[in-house]
């Protein structure tokens, strides 16, 4: 657990280009405000975007993608960059946790890494909890029926790339339980280096 910078957003760079910054400049400034909210009366933001473009090597500039890891707190920061492969996930193996809370996107991931080490040969753990689909170990979870894509209305943390597809009509959100997978044809990972 990093206890200096609690609190992380996962950016991803195309070309030099920040992907949906608008999404995660909204998701940090509200992540900030609930976590800090009973220790200081005024906070500062951050602006996420200048905070890139002023830290992004020019070397990088032509990178086709890249993760950048920004961790913080109310009042300082600090940013890496790394470069990223898009990986294909076929296989989710369901774990039950009815007690997980990871609403914030927090730098103490103990919990998700212990689900994680559950997964035996699959690509990926699928987290039930209290009956319903939430969301993998590393994003947000996609259901196809037919042409349409669904997403669970119970998801351990509100993605960036899931409310982007939610709020352009690509992503219907609704209550999936454990027994209703079987209804679907194809499962998806998504998160903001992994769109649909």
């Amino acid at each position: 657990m990093n206890t200096i910078f609690p609190l992380f957003e996962t950016i991803a760079i195309e070309k030099g280009q920040v992907c949906n910054i608008e999404a995660h400049q909204y998701r940090y400034e509200q992540s900030v405000r609930e976590y800090y909210s009973s220790s200081y009366s005024s906070i500062n933001y951050l602006n996420l975007r200048q905070i890139i473009d002023a830290s992004l090597p020019s070397s990088l500039h032509t990178e086709a993608l890249l993760r950048c890891r920004l961790d913080y707190n109310h009042q300082s920061y600090q940013i890496q960059f790394f470069h990223y492969q898009r990986k294909v996930y076929h296989h989710f193996l369901p774990i039950i946790c009815d007690d997980i809370d990871y609403h914030l996107k927090l730098t103490d991931r103990a919990l998700l890494s212990t689900l994680l080490t559950q997964k035996g040969a699959a690509d990926e753990i699928m987290i039930i909890k209290q009956g319903y689909v939430t969301d993998c170990s590393i994003g947000n979870l996609i259901f196809r029926k037919g042409s349409q894509w669904f997403t669970p209305n119970t998801p351990l943390l509100k993605g960036t790339m899931r409310q982007t597809l939610l709020n352009t009509n690509k992503l219907i959100e609704i209550p999936i339980r454990l027994e209703d997978l079987t209804e679907y044809e194809e499962i998806r990972l998504i998160n903001a280096l992994n769109p649909l």
